[in-house]
């Protein structure tokens, strides 16, 4: 199965979540292979990063990391017959990656912050997904997920946006009932190549952690929250 982790904006936390799923389908023992279109190579540095941290607790890399750039899609499908998952980091660009990566993910994630400038970039991702489905004949199975939320409950805007989505983007997109906020364990997660599942007690946030836990069973399993 490849997953697709992209999106025509920057800045929504595209690569944060890939890493986060990469590491969470290894802790629970997929052979992962995680696959690099952005020339920034940020996932590439937190690959490395996890290699490290592991080795220094003689523990082995679990997670296969490739650059790939171009026209990535012939490639990706190929490495997919080794690894169980395979999930792909696009950059916050309308590329030839990303659209060769749509063209052969079977499961899309569409990271979208509650802002209006995210908001507006769906209207090109709806233009985007349809170009490419009418291409490859099959509607790309797309799913946005409300990301970098804020966490205090006086908040509304997560709401609203939600509303939004499921009244203007119904017919162009999945909604998924995760959402994932705004949390210093993310960011300390991701500095030492980890996912919020694997922060030790010193560090761990339940909410963070419950969070990114959901998001996996309901991307991997479609299994969704309880209320």
């Amino acid at each position: 199965m490849i997953y697709l982790i992209g999106s025509e904006k920057g800045g929504t936390g595209k690569t944060t979540l890939a890493t986060h799923l990469a590491a969470m389908c290894a802790v629970s023992g997929k052979e992962v292979l995680l696959v690099d279109t952005d020339k920034q190579e940020s996932a590439t540095f937190w690959a490395n990063t996890r290699a490290v941290t592991r080795g220094e607790k003689n523990q082995r890399p679990d997670i296969t990391c490739v650059t790939k750039t171009g026209k990535v899609g012939h490639d990706i499908a190929r490495l997919a017959e080794k690894f169980d998952v395979v999930i792909v980091d696009a950059g916050g660009r309308d590329s030839v990656e990303l659209r060769q990566a749509m063209a052969v993910c079977d499961y899309m994630l569409i990271p979208v912050r509650p802002s209006q400038y995210d908001i507006w970039s769906l209207n090109h991702m709806a233009i985007l997904t349809q170009e490419v489905a009418e291409k490859v004949g099959t509607k790309i199975n797309a799913h946005v997920v409300l990301n970098s939320c804020s966490t205090h409950r006086s908040v509304k805007e997560s709401d609203e946006v939600r509303a939004l989505l499921m009244a203007d983007y119904a017919s162009d997109f999945g909604l998924l009932d995760t959402q994932v906020g705004e949390r210093i364990a993310v960011r300390r997660a991701t500095r030492d190549g980890l996912c919020t599942v694997e922060l030790d007690k010193a560090h761990a946030d339940p909410k963070a952690r419950d969070e990114m836990q959901q998001l996996y069973q309901e991307v991997f399993h479609g299994i969704r929250p309880t209320a």
